[in-house]
């Protein structure tokens, strides 16, 4: 025979029971939960480590490079380091750094694709917004984080070969403001990448797009606005025409040089208009993006 269970009352210093309602998490908690989840994953892959090392390695040999292609005959000026350091955007259009970012920029939003519902950060806080503002500012950070880290590693490169070599210091003072806008530069493009894949809302389009569109599509589009009239000079606005006026100063250059950097940049904007013009199209696509990833959030209430 069982003794009966009986009530048992409960001590009166004993604490209290801890409620069972949910507890309202403050915006900024989730925030930092969502930055972290993001990086944690970020950081939790082995090719972000790979690639990392492959940026790392191309950037050491900033400086066996520039032995080669200078002119022995001048002194390299700042403008032309800078160019080196930013991975030449004068030659390709756009940093080749870029193309290596692109991963890791388009990565937040293709995961949320692939996985669906699960292990993805706007679940784990809950909200689409808190998700999205957490994957730009890492993808911005990390973006702008790579190239300082390229851009650092190529500068005592040069400097090691330079001085080896027995050649010219450049102005490394005036070398620091167009490494700060490529720094810039690749923090939003990084922004750009996760916007565009949110947009569109495909993993392939995107990287096709943002590879070949920079290079060769808008080329080809300011070639054919030209022949409208009226819109002839549409194509010193056009985005990356502007992102290259932003990371080259025409004006620093040597008299003999600024008509071919004129030229090869294809925008006739300052480097400041550029600048803040670049800045207006990264928020613009930026808050299109957040747009199309929030419009899904599940309504409450």
């Amino acid at each position: 025979m069982t003794t009966p269970l009986t009530h048992i009352p409960p001590h009166p210093d004993a604490p209290a029971a801890a409620s069972r309602l949910p507890r309202v998490v403050p915006a900024g908690e989730a925030f930092r939960s969502a930055c972290r989840y993001e990086w944690r994953h970020l950081a939790a892959l082995r090719s972000t480590w790979v690639l990392l090392g492959v940026v790392a390695a191309l950037s050491l040999l900033t400086g066996p490079g520039l032995l080669f292609d200078r002119d022995r005959t001048r002194v390299i000026s700042a403008a032309s380091m800078g160019d080196v350091l930013a991975w030449t955007p004068l030659t390709t259009q756009v940093p080749m750094l870029s193309f290596f970012v692109l991963v890791l920029g388009t990565g937040p939003v293709s995961t949320d694709l692939v996985r669906g519902a699960a292990r993805t950060t706007w679940l784990a806080v809950n909200g689409r917004r808190t998700a999205y503002a957490a994957k730009c500012a890492v993808g911005f950070l990390v973006g702008a984080g790579v190239a300082a880290m390229s851009a650092l590693v190529g500068a005592v490169s040069a400097a090691v070969a330079l001085a080896l070599s027995g050649g010219a210091q450049p102005t490394w003072g005036a070398v620091l403001a167009p490494v700060l806008r490529f720094v810039l530069w690749m923090g939003c493009w990084a922004l750009l990448c996760l916007a565009l894949v949110a947009l569109m809302r495909n993993r392939i389009l995107p990287v096709v797009t943002l590879c070949l569109w920079p290079v060769l599509g808008e080329r080809l589009a300011g070639l054919l606005l030209g022949y409208v009239p009226g819109l002839d000079g549409v194509s010193s606005w056009l985005p990356f025409a502007v992102g290259r006026a932003m990371l080259t100063d025409v004006s620093t250059f040597a008299e003999e040089d600024k008509s071919f950097a004129q030229a090869m940049i294809g925008s006739d904007l300052s480097t400041p208009e550029a600048l803040v013009v670049y800045l207006v199209y990264t928020v613009a696509l930026t808050a299109a993006g957040y747009w199309a990833y929030c419009r899904r959030e599940a309504p409450t209430g």
